[in-house]
């Protein structure tokens, strides 16, 4: 049992006592132990339970965000995709004749693109790449390749190449 000063008398009281036992003054507690904090925060739980936190409530029709419908692309937009996906968005050179032209250089590492052009011929494209390398001797030449390609960026032939 634990004893505190009665701020009255002075004299030594219980902790669990009502009031003094030598002056009669009232003994105010103000610890809640480990019991009533433990209520108070059930308490606190079942009342933000009831009430709902602000992210979980439903938000205003007005505050919605509505999407519109995905476009329905024409055959026109998705083959032009189609092209497109064949060249690189960095440099605009053509992904596999790229890989053809590094496959036959002595110094593939040496690769530097130029420019790449194409003309679209239906079932098929005709893309030019001019680029940069070393040659045999380790100087840097300029050269062209010119290719047939299928809507897939397939390479089908070299058509003709130079410098």
């Amino acid at each position: 049992m634990a004893l505190k000063k009665c701020k009255e008398c002075g004299k030594d009281v219980s902790t669990k006592a009502d009031s003094c036992p030598h002056c009669g003054a009232k003994i105010k507690r103000g610890n809640l132990g480990c019991g009533g904090i433990l209520v108070l925060m059930i308490f606190f739980a079942i009342i933000a339970s009831f009430f709902g936190s602000p992210d979980t409530k439903t938000k205003s029709p007005s505050k919605t965000k509505v999407t519109a419908p995905a476009k329905v692309k024409t055959p026109e937009e998705l083959r032009e995709e189609r092209i497109k996906n064949c060249f690189s968005g960095w440099d605009g050179s053509h992904r596999e004749l790229v890989k053809l032209i590094k496959k036959s250089m002595n110094d593939p590492g040496s690769y530097d693109h130029v420019e790449t052009v194409y003309w679209d011929k239906g079932d098929h494209l005709v893309v030019k790449t001019t680029f940069r390398g070393k040659n045999a001797f380790g100087g840097v030449i300029k050269n062209w390749v010119m290719a047939k390609a299928d809507l897939d960026c397939n390479i089908e032939e070299v058509i003709s190449q130079g410098q």
